[in-house]
C-alpha cells in the first residue's frame, strides 16, 4: 500500500511538469510530417515514449496524452508508448484507454502503439493495439511470453506483422526479448522496425538482434532506438523529459560481397550522384557487407539494385538458408 501512495504521488507529480511542457509545446510552431516522395530514401519519424510501466490510470493516461500532443507537434509518423503504461486494471479493446489515443491519433494523422492490460471475454492479455492514423484500430500484438506472476494468458496468435503506409512493422513486448525465435521470425517476415514496449530499457540484446536481422528497433522502456547497424542512433531528440523522436530510413539496405563486387563498383560509379555505400568491410567491422543508402531526393536503393540485379543481404540470407535446407532434405550437395 505504501508504494502505491508513494507512485501515485509521484505520479502526479510527474503529470504536473508534463503538463508544462505540453503547454509549451502546444504554443510553439508545428513541425510538419515528412514528406517521403522528396526525400532520399524511405524516411519515418518515430517517437519513444518512455513514460514507464503501470501506476495510477487517470494520471498515467493524461501523461500519455501529453506526450503525443508533443509527438504529433513535431510531426511524428508513428509513437510508441510503454507496456501497460496506464496501470494493469483490464479493460477491453476498443475501450476508454484506446478511445482517449485513437482521438490523438486522428488529430495529428499519425500511428500509435497503445498497450494495456486486455479484457477478452473471460481472458486477460498484456496487449499493444496499434492505431492508424484516422484513429481506427489497425491490428493488436498479444504477448507470447507473459512474465512469471502477471497473472495473465499468453498468446496463441504468434508474432504479427503490420503494413503501414510507411513500412511493415512489427511488436514484441518486454520479456518476448529472451526469446530469439520472435525476434527471428520478424526477419522472415521482412519487417522494417521492431517495436518493443517494455518496463525495462533492454541492453545489448537488442544491439544483436538490429545487425543480425538488419532491422530497426524503437525499444520503449528508455529510448535507445537501435539502428540497423546495432548501435544507438545517435540523431534524436527530447522535445520534453523521456520522449525521444529519431527520423529513420528504411530504404538504407545491406548486401553481401558474395557474387556482388563487380556489380556493385559499377553502380557506385554510374549512380555516385544518387547512392553511396555508408559502410564496407573494414577493420573495425569484418562482416563482409556493404551498406547502402539513397542521397538523392526521390531515389530508392533498393529501385537502383534491382536494376543492376543486386540481391539484398536479408534476400539473400533468406534464399540461402531455404535452398540449402532443401538440400539437407534431399540429401543433395551445395
Amino acid at each position: 500500500m505504501r508504494s502505491h501512495i508513494l507512485f501515485d504521488i509521484c505520479a502526479l507529480v510527474v503529470l504536473f511538469v508534463g503538463t508544462g511542457f505540453a503547454q509549451d509545446a502546444q504554443d510553439q510552431k508545428v513541425i510538419p510530417q515528412l514528406d517521403r516522395e522528396k526525400l532520399p530514401g524511405r524516411q519515418v519519424k518515430v517517437s519513444a515514449i518512455c513514460i514507464g510501466f503501470g501506476g495510477h490510470h487517470d494520471a498515467k493516461l493524461k501523461l500519455a496524452i501529453e506526450h503525443l500532443h508533443t509527438a504529433g507537434l513535431n510531426g511524428v509518423d508513428i509513437a510508441c508508448l510503454p507496456e501497460e503504461f496506464a496501470g494493469t486494471e483490464a479493460e477491453p479493446v476498443p475501450g476508454p484507454t484506446t478511445d482517449a489515443v485513437a482521438k490523438l491519433a486522428k488529430q495529428y494523422n499519425m500511428y500509435v502503439i497503445c498497450p494495456i492490460r486486455e479484457q477478452a471475454g473471460e481472458k486477460q492479455y498484456n496487449t499493444a493495439v496499434l492505431l492508424d492514423r484516422e484513429g481506427k484500430i489497425a491490428g493488436y500484438y498479444r504477448k507470447i511470453f507473459v512474465f512469471w506472476g502477471e497473472g495473465l494468458h499468453v498468446s496463441t496468435e504468434g508474432v504479427k506483422i503490420f503494413d503501414t503506409d510507411f513500412g511493415r512493422i512489427s511488436i514484441l513486448t518486454c520479456f518476448d526479448l529472451n526469446f530469439p525465435e520472435l525476434w527471428h521470425e520478424c526477419d522472415t517476415k521482412d519487417v522494417d522496425i521492431v517495436f518493443w514496449p517494455s518496463a525495462y530499457g533492454g541492453g545489448s540484446p537488442l544491439n544483436a538482434f538490429a545487425i543480425l536481422h538488419h532491422y530497426y528497433i524503437v525499444p520503449v522502456g528508455a529510448g535507445n532506438i537501435m539502428d540497423i547497424t546495432g548501435k544507438p542512433i545517435e540523431n534524436v531528440t527530447q522535445p520534453m523529459p523521456k520522449q525521444f523522436i529519431a527520423t529513420l530510413d528504411l530504404d538504407r539496405t545491406f548486401v553481401h560481397y558474395d557474387f556482388h563486387r563487380e556489380k556493385v563498383e559499377q553502380m557506385l560509379e554510374e549512380r555516385k550522384d544518387e547512392i553511396a555505400a555508408e559502410r564496407k568491410l573494414s577493420e573495425e567491422d569484418l562482416a563482409p557487407w556493404w551498406l547502402f543508402k539513397a542521397i538523392k531526393p526521390g531515389v530508392r536503393v533498393r529501385e537502383v539494385l534491382k536494376t543492376y540485379k543486386i540481391e539484398p543481404l536479408r534476400d539473400y540470407q533468406h534464399r540461402s538458408r531455404e535452398r540449402i535446407n532443401q538440400a539437407r532434405k534431399e540429401g543433395k550437395r551445395i
